[in-house]
């Protein structure tokens, strides 16, 4: 060991860098492929390492990369506890509800008003005059505008009804409708 180790390194940084021109890394090249240097390399003798040797490389590189892998599973570790740490902490879990479904706030799918209807509409079609007057025309016409809001309505409200001010409007024009479809019947 150097004992002014520190003197000699610092005398070495001191030392002029130089850079070869481009012409001397030919000439070396040149000379790599000389005749004379491929013969001799050619009968160079050949050294092939024990087994013991490429054994204790391999152990050696082994304990290397299991140190490697040690390193990097404690950095992952030490990442996982900061976030930890600093990360808030919500405590996400599942919550649920039931609710009864108020049947008196359900609509029927088919309404009696609309089958009596139709089974008016039909028997109109056979006899003719009455159906053929202004007063039976107007109620047709006021009964299917009345049908065209109910719809509407409905589609307003959709599947799960909430708003009881809703059924009560969609009540009151089933209640006209029901009236005019008897004035109709009362005609024929």
């Amino acid at each position: 060991m150097e004992k002014n180790h520190i003197n000699l390194q610092n005398a070495i940084r001191r030392f002029p860098a130089y850079e070869p021109g481009d012409e001397v890394w030919n000439a070396i090249n040149e000379n790599l492929l000389a005749q004379p240097l491929r013969q001799a390399l050619s009968e160079m003798p050949s050294y092939e390492p024990d087994d013991k040797l490429w054994d204790l490389i391999d152990r050696k590189n082994t304990q290397q990369q299991r140190w490697k892998w040690g390193y990097a599973a404690a950095m992952l570790l030490m990442a996982a506890g900061i976030a930890w740490l600093i990360l808030p902490t919500s405590s996400a879990g599942i919550a649920y509800s039931q609710e009864t479904v108020d049947q008196r706030l359900q609509m029927d799918a088919e309404l009696k008003t609309d089958q009596q209807y139709r089974l008016l509409k039909t028997y109109c079609e056979t006899e003719t005059l009455v159906c053929k007057s202004t007063e039976y025309q107007s109620l047709q016409q006021e009964y299917e505008r009345l049908s065209s809001a109910s719809e509407q309505l409905v589609q307003a409200i959709g599947d799960y009804n909430t708003e009881p001010a809703l059924l009560r409007q969609y009540n009151e024009i089933e209640r006209q409708k029901t009236d005019i479809l008897n004035a109709m019947a009362k005609m024929i």
